[in-house]
C-alpha cells in the first residue's frame, strides 16, 4: 500500500517464530514520524480534558479532579456556567469566592448567571459545586462522567 509513507519500502526483521520485531524504513518516512510524534506529544501537553461535568437549573459545567485523590480539588474549564442567587444553604464563604472570582474576571455575568471566562481551580469538588449550583451540594456526587458515575464512585475523596 503505497500513500504518503510508502509502506512498500519498510522492511521487517523477522524472528525464528516468523513474528515482526523491527522495521527498517527510509530517513524521510523516520522524519516524517518524528515530526508527527512532536505534533501528538505538544497538543497532549496543551489539553486536559474535562471529563466531568455537572448540570443543575440553567448552569452547565465541565472540569477534573487535581492532587490527591483522598482530598481532591477541582478545576472547572473556562466557558462553564454558573447560577445566580444565592440560597440561604450557600455559605458565606462562597459567596465571598463568588464575589472575589467576579472582581478577578474569572466570572462574568451572563443574564441571571456568570460564565467562566478562563479556567479555575477550586479547593475542593464540593466548593465548586456550590458555587455553580448556587446552593450547598456534595461535590463528590455531583460531578459526573460521561457514564453517570460520580467523583465518589470512582474513588475520590475516600480514606486510605
Amino acid at each position: 500500500m503505497d500513500g504518503p509513507f510508502e509502506l512498500s519500502k519498510v522492511n521487517f526483521v523477522i524472528d525464528g517464530d516468523g513474528r515482526k520485531t523491527a522495521a527498517i524504513l527510509p530517513i524521510e518516512l523516520y522524519q516524517q514520524l518524528l515530526s508527527l510524534r512532536e505534533l501528538v506529544v505538544e497538543s497532549s501537553q496543551h489539553t486536559i480534558s474535562a471529563e466531568y461535568s455537572f448540570s443543575v437549573k440553567q448552569a452547565v459545567a465541565h472540569g477534573y479532579p487535581t492532587g490527591a485523590k483522598n482530598k481532591p480539588g477541582f478545576t472547572v474549564v473556562k466557558g462553564s456556567t454558573a447560577n445566580g442567587g444565592g440560597a440561604e444553604s450557600l455559605r458565606p464563604a462562597v459567596l465571598a469566592l463568588r464575589e472575589q472570582l467576579l472582581e478577578d474576571t474569572v466570572l462574568c455575568r451572563q443574564g441571571d448567571g456568570y460564565e467562566f471566562m478562563r479556567d479555575y481551580q477550586f479547593s475542593s469538588p464540593s466548593s465548586a459545586a456550590c458555587l455553580i449550583a448556587g446552593n450547598a451540594r456534595s461535590g463528590l456526587d455531583a460531578w459526573l462522567d460521561k457514564w453517570g458515575r460520580s467523583l465518589k464512585d470512582r474513588g475520590y475523596g475516600k480514606k486510605r
